[in-house]
């Protein structure tokens, strides 16, 4: 058996961190006077020995005494994850505080979904997931990983949904919809997480307009595209299919590639410019016929 012991120290405004170890307390190789309203971090690896017996830990976070149901924001880093630097005295400026952006993540893995109803398959959706969140200037990455994800949702005749959660995902959800009874698209998306330091980050939108296909089909682009919910919430698709309506023994219908999409958007503007290059060679034959033709008169 092992468990934390947290003591707040009398008149100290502290908290003192100890390990039990089975029967063995372990008082001062772990000892850690926190104040009584931070949360105790600790990235780096604790060992813990008494006897025979050895624990190691890492990535602890613990705030023993939460005050008035709120979980504080303020940290308290063991020796191990604090970093020494030399402060140089600046001038203070008003530049804005940039957002930290982390390293470039590895791509998501493909996951496969899909949602049942009594005349079977009624959703299909196969994609990888990354999902970019910022709070407070700090921009978190985090990839869906498929076997360690549940899915449910439901079908009815115009909307579709697709839940998805996990061990820090409270709920994930793509909400599809019918518009002009021929086309289906996506319409809304809302997130539920929980972060490290305890709190929960939501968001939702149910004003989006992405993955547009006819009805009968199932929308596909394998490059990777960028739902944007909100201006703290994205989500990076990759090798996407998704089909949430008419789907016909449990397989894709005919797919409806993104870059369609963008053959149509290019399409009338070859064709506008085009037909100006026409118009401008026209006027340039008709100014050299007209001057050619004053020419004419002026000789003569």
């Amino acid at each position: 058996m092992v468990f934390f012991r947290l003591s707040p120290v009398p008149g100290s405004g502290l908290v003192v961190l100890c390990l039990i170890l089975g029967i063995f307390t372990v008082h001062e190789p772990v000892a850690f006077r926190i104040p009584l309203n931070d949360i105790f971090r600790c990235n780096s690896m604790l060992t813990a020995e008494k006897k025979d017996v050895i624990q190691h830990y890492w990535d602890v976070h613990v705030q023993a005494f939460v005050q008035n149901g709120t979980v504080s924001t303020k940290e308290f880093l063991c020796d191990k994850d604090k970093t020494s630097t030399t402060v140089v005295p600046v001038t203070p400026t008003t530049l804005p505080s940039p957002t930290t952006t982390p390293a470039q993540k590895e791509k998501p893995e493909i996951g496969s979904y899909s949602v049942n109803n009594t005349n079977g398959t009624c959703l299909l959706a196969t994609m990888g997931l990354q999902l970019n969140m910022t709070q407070d200037k700090v921009v978190t990455v985090i990839n869906i990983k498929p076997n360690t994800t549940d899915f449910t949702g439901s079908c009815h005749s115009q909307t579709a949904l697709l839940r998805l959660n996990g061990s820090n995902i409270k709920y994930l959800d793509f909400v599809f919809a019918v518009k002009n009874e021929n086309r289906f698209y996506l319409k809304e998306v809302n997130v539920s997480m929980y972060l490290v330091n305890g709190s929960v980050f939501s968001i939702a939108n149910n004003n989006l307009s992405y993955w547009d296909a006819p009805l009968g089909s199932s929308y596909m682009c394998n490059k990777e595209q960028t739902v944007s919910v909100s201006g703290a919430f994205q989500i990076n698709t990759f090798y996407l299919r998704v089909q949430p309506f008419n789907v016909i023994e449990g397989k894709y219908s005919t797919a409806q590639d993104c870059s369609a999409d963008e053959d149509n958007f290019l399409v009338p503007i070859a064709v506008g410019a085009a037909l100006a290059g026409v118009l401008i060679l026209v006027l340039l034959i008709y100014l050299i016929g007209l001057k050619h033709h004053h020419t004419g008169y002026e000789q003569f």
